[in-house]
Parts: C-alpha cells; sequence; structure tokens
C-alpha cells in the first residue's frame, strides 16, 4: 500500500509527463490523428491520455516515445528541457535518418497534400 506522500510524489510525476509530452507534441507541430493511428488507438482514446483522463500515462509516455523513436523514458525525465525544432524540420519527424534539404521539402509537401487529402475526407462525412 503507498503512503500519502508516495502517491502525491506519483502525481506529480505524472502531471509532469503529461506537461512534457503535451509541450512536445505542440512544439513539434504533431497531428494528434496521425499520433493515435501510429499508437493503434482512437483519437478520442489519445486525446483523453492527453488531457489525464486515462489512468496508465507512464505505459501510454513509454509507447508514444517508441513510436516517436525517441527513448522509452523521454517524456518521463524530471528535467525535460524542450527546444522546438525549426518549423521547416518538423515535418521530419516521421522520417528515418537524415534528408537532404530537397528530401524535406518534398516531404513536406507530401505531408501537406497529405492534410489535404484528411481535410476532403472529413467534408464528405456528415458528422466529422
Amino acid at each position: 500500500m503507498t503512503n500519502f506522500h508516495e502517491q502525491s510524489s506519483l502525481d506529480r510525476h505524472v502531471k509532469q509527463t503529461l506537461e512534457n509530452i503535451n509541450t512536445f507534441i505542440d512544439g513539434e507541430g504533431l497531428k494528434r490523428k496521425r499520433l493515435a493511428k501510429r499508437l493503434g488507438m482512437s483519437e478520442s482514446n489519445f486525446s483523453d491520455y492527453l488531457n489525464g483522463k486515462r489512468s496508465n500515462i507512464l505505459d501510454f509516455s513509454v509507447k508514444l516515445a517508441e513510436v516517436l523513436g525517441l527513448e522509452k523514458n523521454y517524456f518521463m525525465n524530471p528535467r525535460f528541457d524542450y527546444q522546438p525544432v525549426e518549423s521547416d524540420t518538423r515535418s521530419t519527424v516521421f522520417s528515418s535518418g537524415a534528408l537532404s534539404k530537397e528530401g524535406e521539402e518534398g516531404l513536406h509537401q507530401l505531408l501537406r497534400v497529405c492534410e489535404m487529402i484528411e481535410t476532403y475526407n472529413m467534408e464528405d462525412r456528415p458528422n466529422a
């Protein structure tokens, strides 16, 4: 049985981990819908995790870090110090390895096309 102080410390750690995750996602300009899909969960379930409505946040943070190619404890680091990358390099977050300048531009254009397709597909759904 955990005592009050241990539970309070765990709660602070979970809260800080969530703040780290949200800071990273916002700073990188990542699409929550794509991340949810990569994790094999619905957008609403993913959103529940980000808003602290789910209980196994630390397990979620490990899975998210793995999907993003980061160390498993990346978001749990108590000294988490996220420094946003330049906006031109955000689109390479899901790429494998370094890209040339032309490769980065091509990937950026491809992601813009994908976002347009998602937007048009959502317009076709009456309840989207």
